[in-house]
């Protein structure tokens, strides 16, 4: 399994959008912010396999992202110099990645900077084994399409954060949508599967904001 496949990655650079687009098609989720400020309420809100950031920005410097609960940090910037570089590694950097890099590369080196992968996702019941690609609920095996399974991972793995149609086509499939009716196909699906196996309604639907896994308690 590709390292990046299903990892969530957070990327605090003015200039982000295309080596998020990169990102996106190797399979992880990437969230893209311009600001120290905003890459710190990013991470008061949800959890990151990795950071990948601009060492200096208008609003600070990478070092105030320094924490015991910080996933691993990854310096991406054209400040080349040695004392750059070895301030930023002593301040907890995993790794110092000068620019321009291909996304190839630096896609390559990041791989081997994050943790080991959660293998197993779970929530209600419900456990998704990311190796064997697997769902069960209370240790009993649910059937689920590829498709279907995909698209209960991309939801479990955002609780609570709606996603249109168009969203998680791109997200699961790495490619323009093009048929919303696809989604809502495999969703009407999923939902009557996982409503008869739990007994529980775990996708929600909104009209306007589109689908959500129900977090836990």
């Amino acid at each position: 399994m590709d390292p990046l496949f299903y990892r969530k990655i957070l990327i605090i650079d003015p200039s982000a959008e295309a080596l998020c687009d990169f990102l996106s098609r190797c399979g992880s989720f990437c969230r893209a912010v311009k600001t120290f400020k905003e890459g710190r309420a990013a991470l008061s809100e949800e959890s990151f396999d990795l950071v990948i950031c601009e060492l200096s920005l208008a609003d600070g410097n990478a070092a105030e992202l320094s924490g015991a609960a910080m996933p691993p940090v990854v310096i991406y910037s054209a400040e080349n110099s040695d004392d750059s570089v070895m301030d930023a590694l002593s301040r907890g950097a995993v790794d110092y990645i000068f620019k321009p890099c291909s996304p190839r590369v630096l896609a390559a080196r990041i791989g081997h900077r994050l943790p080991p992968r959660t293998q197993t996702i779970r929530s209600h019941g419900l456990a998704l084994d990311m190796g064997m690609r697997v769902a069960t609920y209370c240790g009993k095996p649910v059937k689920l399409t590829s498709s279907e399974f995909h698209i209960l991972c991309f939801l479990m793995t955002h609780p609570g954060k709606f996603f249109s149609a168009d969203t998680i086509y791109e997200k699961v499939w790495n490619a323009s949508s093009m048929q919303t009716s696809v989604v809502r196909f495999h969703i009407s699906n999923l939902k009557k599967t996982l409503l008869s196996v739990t007994g529980q309604n775990l996708i929600l639907t909104e009209f306007g904001a589109g689908y959500a896994f129900v977090p836990d308690n």
